[in-house]
């Protein structure tokens, strides 16, 4: 397997040489952007279909852009392909001390996973929302957002709807019909979102910035302590 993996990376540095492809030669990072977000939604695409011979294509497609954007950092002399898998390694041990250092979950494995995460950073770059991508669709971002206020017991407020959802396909009707809602009203849906979800971390920041002048940590607070800080800081 890890020889396959060197072959790819060869098989990257080559096209990249000098008498290589004269597309691969010309890429950047930059340039390279649309095709990773393109291959990961392939991949993505294929897990739903659950077919796994264009899943296995898909992913090998999806590790090449991995590979390619090593090779560039390569020739840049920042870093290679098995500093990435290096870091990698490094970083999956280190979360997982309940595995690899046979030591007790503390809490429950996400939260412990959020901590652990929070203590690499330094001080001054330990945000709860830090590593969410501003770049996501705005429903996978919204749906992001709060997966990770909700890990450290921040409570999402949400409306009180005049019937019981219990149908996945109602739930999709139902927001295909938000969206037709606003288009008729003259707005896009995306954008509207979009805003939203930065009013809801900006929110998030607030409470982190009053959490911490107080010297405590949001993780610290009891149910009713985090809803009235919610309301605080609205």
């Amino acid at each position: 397997m890890g020889e396959a993996v060197a072959e790819v990376a060869r098989v990257a540095e080559r096209l990249r040489a000098p008498g290589g492809c004269p597309w691969d030669r010309e890429q950047t990072h930059s340039s390279l952007r649309p095709f990773l977000l393109e291959e990961a939604y392939e991949a993505l695409e294929a897990l739903d279909a659950d077919n796994m011979p264009r899943l296995r294509e898909e992913l090998g497609d999806l590790l090449f852009q991995v590979v390619i954007h090593a090779q560039l950092a390569r020739e840049e002399e920042r870093f290679d392909l098995g500093d990435v898998a290096q870091r990698l390694a490094e970083k999956l041990v280190r979360r997982h001390p309940h595995v690899f250092e046979g030591k007790a979950i503390e809490g429950d494995v996400l939260s412990q996973w959020e901590r652990i995460k929070k203590d690499e950073k330094p001080e001054q770059e330990r945000g709860l929302l830090d590593g969410i991508p501003a770049a996501l669709p705005a429903l996978f971002r919204a749906e992001r957002l709060q997966e990770r206020v909700e890990r450290v017991g921040v409570e999402v407020p949400a409306i009180d709807l005049p019937i019981d959802i219990d149908d996945e396909r109602f739930l999709g009707e139902l927001l295909f019909d938000i969206v037709a809602a606003a288009r008729e009203l003259g707005y896009d849906a995306e954008t509207a979102l979009r805003a939203a979800n930065e009013r809801f971390a900006e929110h998030v920041r607030r409470m982190e910035e009053t959490s911490r002048a107080a010297g405590r940590e949001l993780t610290s607070y009891a149910s009713d302590e985090m809803r009235a800080l919610w309301e605080a800081t609205a």
